[in-house]
């Protein structure tokens, strides 16, 4: 008897030393950090201010092999649908808005960007400084992720209905940890939390191309990032 009681103050002494150990693996998905990349599937030229362009569209990402936990409720979605508005204005200045919903709905996903075109002229390529921030919150095992990236890129306009841009720069991940559904080995609710940052390089490719009417366009973009996978984005824009 005195045994057992031994054993079970020596647990909960223990107990919260386990909970706020550091070193405890962080978990949730990767993959979240793939799907959190924001890009408006636009070159670098300037839309100038007439029209706004709403778009449609989906991202892919190649799975979510690299997660660090095996519970299903924590794995990030492969597919996620997407909205898209851009415009621009008087000056060689556009913004954008994104929007997505995620985690079967309990989480949502905001990003904006804002797009400096250095030089532009005619039969030559675009340069351009672009600026963005996605932000995702309610997802499983993550309080809240948000993604800020810088990137310097240049487009290209070829066969009057299409238009090529490519651009290279940083993005830094901020993640705020705290799983809600771990249990440890006694049965109660983990109570730690975790905030990492993450930095690294990414590159995008984009084609661009005018459909039947010029109000109507269809682009796709692949975002590169090291060292994890490649992400598609797919988008259907009209100009109103």
């Amino acid at each position: 008897m005195i045994r057992k009681i031994g054993s079970g103050a020596l647990a909960l002494v223990a107990l919260p030393a386990l909970a706020a150990d550091p070193d405890r693996p962080a978990y949730y998905d990767e993959g979240w950090l793939k799907i959190n990349q924001y890009s408006p599937v636009e070159g670098f030229e300037s839309h100038g201010s007439y029209g706004w362009h709403v778009g449609v569209g989906v991202i892919q990402t190649a799975g979510s092999g690299d997660k660090t936990s095996e519970l299903p409720s924590r794995t990030a979605p492969t597919q996620v649908p997407r909205l898209f508005l851009t415009h621009g204005t008087n000056w060689p200045l556009d913004f954008g808005l994104s929007f997505a919903r995620l985690d079967e709905g309990k989480g949502r996903q905001f990003g904006a960007h804002l797009q400096w075109t250095i030089f532009e002229g005619f039969q030559k390529p675009a340069v351009a400084i672009r600026v963005a921030r996605m932000q995702a919150d309610g997802l499983s095992g993550l309080e809240k992720l948000e993604t800020e990236s810088a990137m310097l890129g240049l487009s290209y306009g070829f066969l009057r209905y299409f238009n090529f841009a490519l651009g290279v720069g940083q993005q830094r991940h901020r993640l705020d940890i705290r799983p809600l559904e771990e249990d440890n080995a006694f049965g109660l609710s983990a109570g730690w939390r975790e905030q990492i940052e993450k930095t690294e390089s990414v590159w995008t490719l984009c084609l661009k191309t005018n459909l039947f009417t010029p109000f109507a366009s269809l682009g796709i973009e692949r975002v590169y990032t090291h060292p994890r996978q490649a992400l598609t984005i797919a988008k259907l824009s009209y100009m109103l």
